[in-house]
């Protein structure tokens, strides 16, 4: 490829600042729902082959056991997808949350999932003056990531990785939004970002 796809510490550290903004927005919105606390990790952004995508999953942020998984197609500047990971375990206290059950679990996490998405990524396309648009998001349930399809390997060159976790730690609540996007879209965010590093 002929283009730069690292990020320099400033270009992080802006995006990251970016992010927090993002995921903020989103947490507040999901936190008024439920009308409980959460707090939000501090973005992780990593750039990786799509082949180590379980890998990174599993290992980087520890997703072991049955895991509920949504994916969200997004397009514009910004397009590829947003993964939704949740164990199963929080995805039944989620569904308590909402006074739901095990019929209605899916209903439930792909609501919750929809908003944080469309919250994060409708903010985070402000920030950096652009728009994106979603499809309907899909849910599947997987008895390890190891089941995670390979079409990741086949759409993508590289995946820029924007992740962080929502804790709902009273309610023993916990999940893992990942923004994953196409090369064009990781030039494009990285010459956007230069853009507000220029105007300061």
């Amino acid at each position: 490829m002929g283009k730069n796809t690292t990020f320099s510490e400033d270009e992080r550290d802006c995006l990251q600042e970016i992010m927090n903004i993002a995921y903020g927005s989103a947490t507040a919105a999901i936190s008024e729902i439920l009308d409980a606390f959460a707090t939000l990790k501090i973005p992780k952004i990593e750039i990786i082959n799509p082949s180590d995508l379980k890998i990174y999953l599993k290992d980087s942020l520890n997703r072991v056991g049955e895991q509920l998984i949504t994916t969200q197609l997004i397009d514009g500047d910004i397009a590829g997808e947003t993964l939704f990971v949740m164990d199963i375990n929080s995805a039944k206290n989620l569904a308590k949350e909402f006074e739901g059950d095990d019929e209605n679990l899916y209903d439930i996490v792909l609501e919750v999932s929809n908003i944080l998405s469309s919250a994060t990524l409708g903010k985070f396309s402000e920030e950096l003056s652009s728009e994106v648009s979603f499809s309907p998001p899909s849910i599947q349930k997987l008895e390890s990531i190891d089941q995670l399809d390979n079409r990741y390997v086949e759409n993508y060159q590289q995946i820029i990785i924007i992740s962080t976790e929502l804790d709902f730690e009273d309610q023993k609540i916990s999940g893992e939004l990942l923004i994953l996007t196409k090369d064009d879209s990781i030039y494009w965010i990285q010459e956007s970002i230069n853009r507000i590093l220029e105007a300061l």
